[in-house]
């Protein structure tokens, strides 16, 4: 097993936090049923008015993962040359500004929804929220705290669904998935260069994931004794045990919560359901949970092949339902 029990089962919680948050941010941005209805998205202008950012628009929803591609291609490029040149200033101020931006798109959901007919103005409820958010986003970073990196974590991907999102459809998304899928692949066990930026980020403890820090108990035997002491017990005792503990880190890359909510969230608009985003949460955290299991503790694996088919599987399940 990759890691303990209690370490797997909260890396699984938090990364179905962050599912069931994304989709709860995706029902107020975009307007599901009818985006099923018309056979296109169909967003909430005044919600992304509230969130001053410009819905995306692209032509053909069936060709966007090029640009999505294209996107991931230049910001893992322009990681590297930070990886490389050891650029840990530009990496926590890049890393601050990404928190910020999506937090604001995921909380503005949460303070429109519960306090927007309470008579407050919406520019108060903003600010507001690009406050608490600010903070937040300054003990993730500054001041490194992990109870603070993992809570954000739970809501920066929703931020981030509601950008992409609106400009997917199945098509696209699937292209999408299988396409880094297979970078996944072999930026981890060929070219190792996924290895070297998720060490860097963590040496930073300034991680793009969810990041848990634990201790786990191994054994090993004693290997030697003062002469004196070896004179006065048996051999027979001296085949004795000594438990140390061992500082070990869990992480799971932020592509890997990200992917699967935005194929969730694309499922949702595309179907009109919330039954079917519901099955793909539920498959793909299976397929996560298969991976930690039969993971070897130590070891680096591509996630995102297995969440993938968690992904296809799940949709594939409703549309046998």
């Amino acid at each position: 097993m990759k890691h303990t029990i209690p370490v797997t089962v909260l890396l699984l919680v938090i990364f179905v936090l962050a599912q069931v948050n994304g989709l709860f941010v995706l029902d107020y941005y975009i307007d599901v049923k009818e985006s099923a209805l018309a056979g296109k998205t169909i967003v909430h202008q005044e919600a992304y008015d509230q969130s001053n950012i410009t819905v995306p628009v692209v032509e053909n929803e069936s060709s966007s993962f090029v640009y999505i591609i294209i996107a991931l291609l230049l910001g893992t490029g322009l990681v590297l040359l930070i990886v490389k040149f050891r650029q840990r200033k530009l990496w926590k101020a890049w890393f601050f500004l990404s928190v910020v931006v999506t937090l604001v798109i995921s909380l503005n959901t949460w303070t429109f929804r519960f306090f927007g007919d309470k008579g407050v103005s919406a520019l108060s409820l903003y600010g507001i929220t690009l406050a608490i958010c600010c903070l937040l986003a300054y003990f993730k970073v500054f001041r490194q705290n992990i109870f603070f990196h993992n809570i954000t974590e739970i809501f920066i991907y929703g931020g981030l669904s509601a950008l992409l999102v609106p400009i997917l459809n199945m098509i696209s998304i699937s292209v999408v998935l299988l396409v880094v899928a297979c970078y996944d692949m072999y930026a981890v066990w060929k070219s190792k260069h996924m290895i070297a930026m998720a060490q860097f980020q963590t040496d930073e403890k300034v991680f793009a994931g969810l990041y848990i820090p634990y201790k786990r108990k191994e054994e090993g035997k004693v290997s030697s004794m003062k002469k004196i002491i070896t004179e006065k017990i048996p051999k027979a005792q001296m085949n004795l045990k000594k438990t140390t503990k061992t500082i070990n880190t869990a992480i799971l890359g932020g592509g890997d919560v990200a992917f699967p909510l935005l194929f969730a969230g694309v499922v949702m608009k595309t179907t009109g359901s919330y039954l079917a985003p519901a099955i793909v949460v539920a498959t793909t955290t299976i397929s996560l949970a298969l991976l930690f299991y039969y993971g070897e503790k130590g070891k680096f694996y591509p996630a995102i092949p297995f969440v993938a088919t968690g992904c296809f599987v799940g949709y594939g399940l409703f549309l046998l339902i």
